[in-house]
């Protein structure tokens, strides 16, 4: 489901994401993410969130199983929503971990192009900690939400073509 292109981007230039879900009661969270990884089929992602962003997100994720993700890279400021349903959560793993230790180390280099200084490193590192949650996605659509006169556009599934009476 989500292209091949994509997922390369995800894997090796995304470095800052963030999810949102909504509870029984429609009211809308939002979650940071700090490390992703796609199944090599694109049909599902796990992302990892930490423990200081993980409130309310499971009771609205058992609640009505819907949530999107949006996954940019800082600095080109290329972007896609990705929309799913929840399969399942668990704990971290050590390689999990790894994961969004790249992903941060590539969210600090791309600020501190914008920002040198070491001083900024050690709080851009510090905003994103560790993952503690690991929750599984079923991706049902994928949204490119690039600025720019395309943004909005699904991209998976590929949108059919229209048909017109006449």
């Amino acid at each position: 489901m989500i292209p091949p292109k994509i997922i390369r981007f995800l894997e090796e230039r995304a470095n800052i994401g963030f999810a949102g879900a909504r509870d029984g009661e429609l009211i809308p969270r939002g979650h940071r993410i700090s490390g992703w990884r796609t199944d090599p089929s694109g049909r599902t992602i796990t992302v990892f969130i930490p423990a200081s962003w993980t409130a309310g997100l499971l009771d609205a994720l058992r609640s009505n199983g819907q949530i999107a993700i949006t996954l940019e890279e800082v600095g080109t400021h290329e972007t896609y929503q990705i929309k799913g349903r929840y399969l399942r959560d668990r704990e971290v793993r050590p390689d999990e971990i790894d994961i969004a230790s790249e992903s941060r180390e590539r969210f600090v280099k791309a600020l501190l192009a914008m920002f040198p200084g070491e001083p900024v490193g050690a709080m851009l590192r510090a905003s994103l900690p560790s993952p503690t949650l690991a929750v599984e996605i079923d991706v049902r659509e994928v949204f490119l939400q690039t600025p720019g006169p395309e943004a909005g556009r699904r991209i998976a599934p590929a949108p059919q073509a229209e048909v017109t009476a006449g």
